[in-house]
This record gives structure tokens, sequence and C-alpha cells, in this order.
């Protein structure tokens, strides 16, 4: 599950790095080319205006 958020305060962090290179906030339009697949549906959706997106099912 994906959700989007408004507000947030705090700096991320990898607290699972066996799964997760890093974390850090990036701009629409400026995201890296390594991104999970469900991840960029998501965020594809969600900068569309859909409140709902799936992958696969």
């Amino acid at each position: 599950m994906v959700f989007r958020t408004r507000r947030w305060k705090g700096v991320p962090e990898v607290r699972e790095p066996d799964k997760c290179l890093s974390w850090q906030w990036w701009p629409l339009y400026e995201l890296p080319q390594r991104i999970v697949p469900y991840a960029r549906t998501a965020i594809a959706g969600i900068s569309e205006g859909r409140a709902y997106s799936e992958m696969g099912w």
C-alpha cells in the first residue's frame, strides 16, 4: 500500500538496509531511474489525481 502525505517532519531513514539502498525526498519530475515498478505505478497514479491504482491484479 502506498499513501500520499500532505505534511511530514523528520528525515527519511533506512530501517531495512538489506531491502533498501536509501531514502530521499525527490521532486516528482526528477525521480531516479531505479524505482520498483509498483512504486512507480503508485506515484504515476497519485500525480494524475487517481485515488487508487493497482498493478498485477
